[in-house]
């Protein structure tokens, strides 16, 4: 999909505020109605727009937080990707450089529950050759939108001259 001039100016409100109304927009644009909700739902089918709620985990109830690295063995790294995006558990996961081929952040209830994850999931999935957790002990930044998101959202993906 080729995202134009208007789907960028919608994605860079709709960063800031996901919750602005399509009424808002298409008046700030000098476009209809429709021609937003359009357009919000062809970048939504083309996955490149996801519009959620954010919380923090700590404060509704989910107490533990962990990254877990994964070696895995390299002729298995597409079915060991297939099993973990089956595990409710974990919500972030990416293919890494480095040491470890795979990163999965899992937010659970409790340390119980990582421990099962740990032992009785990821431990039991063939190609996973080992891993290393880290606990999250707090959450001092969590944002969406970043610096070089704007300049992608730019024409031609360039910075002008006032970035």
């Amino acid at each position: 999909m080729q995202i134009d001039d208007l789907d960028r100016k919608i994605l860079q409100h709709l960063r800031d505020d996901g919750r602005v109304s399509y009424v808002a927009l298409a008046s700030k644009f000098n476009v209809s109605e429709g021609t937003i909700r359009k357009r919000v739902r062809k970048l939504e089918e083309n996955k490149i727009l996801q519009i959620v709620g954010v919380t923090d985990p700590f404060k509704v109830g989910l107490d533990t937080v962990a990254f877990i690295w994964l070696k895995v063995e390299r002729s298995k790294l597409e079915t060991v990707i297939n099993e973990l995006k089956t595990i409710d558990d974990i919500r972030y996961l990416v293919i890494t450089t480095g040491s470890y081929d795979i990163v999965a952040m899992a937010v659970l209830p409790n340390r119980e529950r990582l421990i099962q994850l740990l032992n009785k999931q990821l431990g039991q999935i063939p190609g996973v050759q080992s891993t290393e957790t880290s606990i999250v002990l707090e959450i001092h930044k969590q944002i969406y939108h970043w610096s070089p998101f704007d300049q992608a959202l730019k024409p031609g993906g360039e910075a002008d001259a006032e970035s």
